[in-house]
């Protein structure tokens, strides 16, 4: 079994995760590392700024989101 860990959950670790752990299976074990809880959509913040949207718009927890897809989640900086 291996043990996968991916450290940062934003426009390049999210994906990573998600990709890996679909070719690695169940078999083995991925966790993502974040200094927040939250995933934060951040090319959006023009739009927040400008008032199109507001931050609840572009954000939301992350870990129901990883763990439906079997992905364990440590919401402590690194």
């Amino acid at each position: 079994m291996a043990k996968i860990v991916i450290i940062g959950a934003s426009t390049g670790g999210l994906p990573a995760a998600y990709e890996i752990k679909a070719l690695v299976g169940a078999a083995h074990v991925v966790t993502v590392i974040s200094n927040t809880e939250t995933f934060h959509f951040v090319p959006s913040n023009p739009w927040v700024g400008v008032g199109w949207r507001t931050k609840k718009d572009i954000s939301f927890p992350l870990k129901p989101y990883l763990e439906k897809k079997g992905i364990r989640f440590i919401a402590e900086a690194a």
